[in-house]
């Protein structure tokens, strides 16, 4: 992606993406309201949201260096965006209601959150709920008035010309019928077939998978639980790499080769970004200029020692820093905290000969020890605060680290718990709603964390606390916070003295 925030910015363009596919891209005006009680009240516009928003309705794709400029693109477009800050019915911290208005037919309604990490879910869709993720094709065949007696006839249509799909009839308000089809496949062939076109029918559309891997239907997980993936690994002898693909292959129907050939263009992409950022970038709208190459240019001049520890800090930071600049990362597993993973890997080979394979598979088994988080809880820090972006990635590049170290996967999940542990209950308080100060910092933080952990575990120590309770705790501590520490900028260093004259530089015309 490019962008600051990947629940903001990479979000809000599969949102929009989502959007566009719904009818032809003809719509004139797009109505986005936000809670004002909510984080993008106050950051749609430092945090990419409105960048993200705009570049899927325009259908500018998200690692498109043009996505810059939506700007200029939209206002030669025939359609205009207005955002409105009110009060919402629904409350969630990233909440997005959009109306979607046309020439010659009637609004289409969303109502659409985003849950961390670049993944989002659209709840509502012209007041029928759903649930859609962006992992399937999705049809979506809206009837008015249908009588009951026609409605049995209805789903047994439907039921006759599916395959490898899954039906959802929903009954929704003002005699309204969704069905709503999921699939791995393009129905688009059937679809008239399907939705039985006739006087009931009111429209019907295809929406295409926004996300980068088509999910299954009647997923057989080999484990659901860190309990359970451990069992596993110590029965038939895996590391944590090997259960990551076994998992992976179940969850997408992929094999081992192409996982592994995925994750290895992830990890271009990452090592990429570090060579870019050390040579310097540059972004007009950035509070931080280039860092990263200060680290070298100490070292050269020696005014630091040449470590590990050196090389972490400038890699973490490099990454960061084409971020800022809106190059083109890998949110791992979030924009706000992509320097921790790739920076900690990375920074710990320094000088060092690899081989491709071990450290994709070390990414794999971070990417594992993400999933329990994922799954338990969140990595939006506007729901938990800053130790979900950089607290996950710290666990995550702590069992990347065990694993690329020769490490089991009980080593690996022991390094994950315990830089968890010394991330609970930190606060997410970027400085002008900008993802750069305090974020550089706590990534650096992160990463350097991750590499105690791993050595840590390696070397024996015992986490007391098994990671899975770790993230329990997480997300109780998160639910504890209040919305001010919660990447919203209405706290922490955000409302210094310094922090304050920030926002207004970077934020003319908008108060905070």
């Amino acid at each position: 992606m490019r962008g600051p925030s990947s629940s903001h910015t990479a979000a809000a363009h599969r949102i929009g993406t989502f959007i566009r596919q719904l009818k032809e891209p003809v719509f004139t005006k797009v109505i986005v309201e936000f809670d004002r009680s909510g984080a993008l009240a106050t950051t749609y516009l430092g945090q990419g949201s409105a960048l993200g928003l705009a570049g899927g309705l325009l259908g500018i794709d998200m690692t498109d260096p043009e996505i810059i400029n939506y700007e200029k693109h939209l206002n030669k477009s025939n359609f205009t965006i207005e955002y409105i800050i009110t009060n919402l019915e629904y409350k969630h911290p990233n909440a997005y209601q959009i109306s979607v208005q046309y020439p010659e037919r009637e609004e289409i309604h969303i109502l659409a959150i985003s849950t961390g990490g670049g993944m989002f879910e659209i709840i509502e869709v012209n007041g029928c709920k759903v649930s859609i993720k962006g992992d399937f094709f999705e049809n979506l065949i809206f009837f008015h008035d249908v009588p009951d007696e026609k409605m049995s006839e209805l789903e047994q249509i439907l039921s006759t010309n599916l395959s490898d799909a899954a039906l959802e009839i929903i009954k929704c308000k003002k005699g309204k019928v969704l069905v709503n089809i999921k699939s791995r496949d393009s129905l688009i062939n059937n679809l008239t077939k399907i939705s039985d076109p006739g006087k009931y029918t009111t429209w019907n559309s295809e929406v295409s998978p926004v996300m980068p891997v088509i999910s299954s239907f009647d997923i057989k997980l080999p484990f659901t639980s860190v309990d359970e993936m451990l069992e596993l690994a110590e029965k038939e002898n895996l590391s944590l790499s090997d259960l990551a693909i076994r998992y992976e292959s179940a969850r997408s129907g992929l094999d081992s080769a192409s996982i592994l050939k995925k994750m290895e263009e992830i990890v271009i992409i990452i090592s990429n970004s570090i060579q870019e950022g050390l040579k310097g970038t540059y972004y007009e709208d950035r509070i931080l200029g280039t860092q990263s190459k200060l680290i070298i240019e100490a070292e050269q001049k020696g005014l630091i020692t040449k470590s590990i520890n050196s090389s972490i800090i400038a890699f973490t930071s490099a990454i960061m820093e084409v971020k800022s600049s809106m190059g083109l990362i890998v949110a791992t597993p979030t924009a706000g905290a992509c320097g921790v993973l790739g920076g900690a890997l990375f920074g710990s080979l320094r000088d060092q000969d690899f081989d491709m394979e071990s450290i994709v598979r070390a990414f794999m088994a971070a990417g594992i020890t993400g999933v329990f988080i994922a799954d338990k809880y969140t990595f939006s820090a506007e729901e938990g605060g800053c130790q979900v972006e950089t607290g996950s990635g710290a666990a995550m590049a702590a069992a990347g680290l065990v694993e690329m170290d020769g490490g089991t996967a009980k080593q690996a999940m022991t390094a994950a718990s315990m830089a968890l542990q010394n991330e609970l209950g930190l606060v997410c308080d970027p400085v002008a709603v900008r993802v750069e100060v305090p974020c550089l910092g706590k990534n650096i933080m992160a990463a350097t964390n991750a590499l105690n952990a791993s050595i840590m575990a390696i070397a024996g120590y015992d986490p007391v606390i098994p990671y899975d309770e770790v993230i329990d705790a997480m997300k109780s501590v998160g639910e504890s916070m209040p919305s001010s520490l919660c990447c919203t900028g209405l706290g922490g260093l955000a409302q210094t003295p310094t922090g304050k004259c920030l926002y207004k530089k970077f934020n003319p015309g908008y108060s905070n």
